[in-house]
């Protein structure tokens, strides 16, 4: 739970995020928070991947103006609302990773180019709705040396192969394919 883990470094090769121990039942409604949390690889040369399977951040904001021709759209479609935010880099000197996430359509896969990927969450405005569920994968690119080939040419840590979450750490469904070179059988 990002909450549980706010301002730590967690270090391993994957891990199932949510935002809050309750999620996917209720909101997260916790004004003005600002938590974040460095994800950093399992070995030397690996990198990053996050990817959500349930996403909603929001915040019921109040003055906003609604649109017209008059009224400009913000350069960040967050303002003046809640947001999550990637970044890659060192935690002493973090980069913005894209631009702030929020709203309730399931953002593209985030891949670092370097061993830790940042993230943090902000809640701001009236009454922030927050609920995302997603998944953090160590990952290198060739030569994969003792990890498992995906299809798509990613090489993750042989121990998420066929794993009982069923977790698509290759990002190809290839690490929990019932067909050969990983041949998982059952749950």
């Amino acid at each position: 739970d990002l909450v549980e883990l706010c301002g730590r470094t967690w270090q391993g090769a994957a891990l199932r995020l949510r935002s809050h121990p309750a999620s996917r039942r209720v909101y997260f409604v916790a004004p003005d928070t600002d938590c974040g949390l460095w994800l950093q690889a399992a070995a030397p040369g690996d990198r990053i991947r996050f990817q959500f399977h349930f996403f909603l951040v929001y915040s019921l904001t109040s003055g906003r103006p609604g649109p017209s021709a008059s009224a400009p759209t913000p350069a960040d479609p967050c303002t003046p609302g809640s947001y999550l935010q990637f970044y890659e880099g060192p935690p002493e000197a973090p980069r913005p990773l894209g631009a702030p996430l929020c709203g309730l359509t399931i953002p593209a896969p985030v891949a670092s180019s370097g061993p830790s990927l940042g993230l943090r969450l902000v809640t701001r405005g009236r009454q922030p709705r927050v609920d995302f569920v997603g998944e953090v994968t160590s990952f290198r690119l060739a030569p994969c040396g003792d990890y498992f080939r995906c299809q798509n040419g990613r090489c993750v840590p042989p121990g998420l192969v066929c794993d009982h979450w069923g977790m698509d750490n290759c990002g190809d469904g290839s690490d929990q394919g019932s067909w050969p070179p990983a041949n998982c059988r059952g749950q």
